[in-house]
């Protein structure tokens, strides 16, 4: 039994608000599922295709298709294939292609990263684009998760077995409680920067790949 969800009325802000409550739905369970054009709740099918919708949570039995479309989480038993998509976690038992897409942490056993950005990679064996950038693969984070394990009781134990008791502290001069609230505000400044930035050269690179021709106007 195949199930299509379709909304046809214009304007992405009308699917973002979800004016069109009527036809809506919180839980779609099928064999296959076919969603355009809609913005709902969990999808739990044996086949799985969202083209330009929201959903909240996609499981598929068997494979799962996205294009242009965004998922707070892809669970599937067979293969995930993404284009122009996005999801903070991808979990896959057979494999995982990426287009032009985005996942916080993904998992299969082979992955096929054609062009993107991937937060943590946890697969079998991988295949990188020369557009794909990947924050932490499996061994780094094994070994990021193994220091972090090791150093911080280590450090916690050699302060409780050596460090002096603390002394009463006096109160800080002005100009040090001013140096103080300047630098966290430059931290903060800065970080926010940092990410403003990140995010501009990803979605002008995305732009200049989707619209050559607009952005070299």
């Amino acid at each position: 039994m195949a199930q299509k969800t379709s909304n046809h009325r214009p304007g992405l802000l009308d699917r973002l608000l979800r004016i069109e409550r009527s036809e809506s739905h919180d839980h779609i369970e099928s064999e296959v599922v076919e969603l355009q054009n809609v913005s709902i709740g969990s999808v739990d099918a044996q086949k799985a295709t969202v083209s330009r919708a929201l959903v909240r949570a996609v499981t598929a039995q068997d494979d799962v298709a996205m294009t242009l479309s965004s998922a707070l989480s892809v669970r599937a038993g067979g293969d995930v294939s993404m284009t122009g998509s996005a999801s903070p976690l991808v979990m896959a038992a057979r494999d995982v292609r990426l287009n032009n897409s985005s996942a916080g942490v993904m998992t299969a056993r082979e992955a096929r990263v054609e062009s993107g950005m991937v937060g943590v990679l946890l697969a079998g064996s991988a295949t990188l684009g020369d557009q794909t950038r990947v924050v932490l693969s499996g061994r780094d984070a094994l070994l990021f998760g193994a220091a972090i394990g090791i150093f911080f009781p280590l450090v916690a134990y050699l302060l409780r077995r050596f460090a002096p008791p603390p002394k009463e502290q006096e109160p800080r001069p002005w100009y040090t409680r001013a140096g103080l609230w300047a630098l966290r505000q430059t931290i903060v400044l800065g970080g926010a920067a940092l990410l403003g930035w990140v995010a501009y050269r990803t979605l002008r690179n995305r732009a200049m790949r989707l619209l050559p021709g607009v952005i070299h106007r």
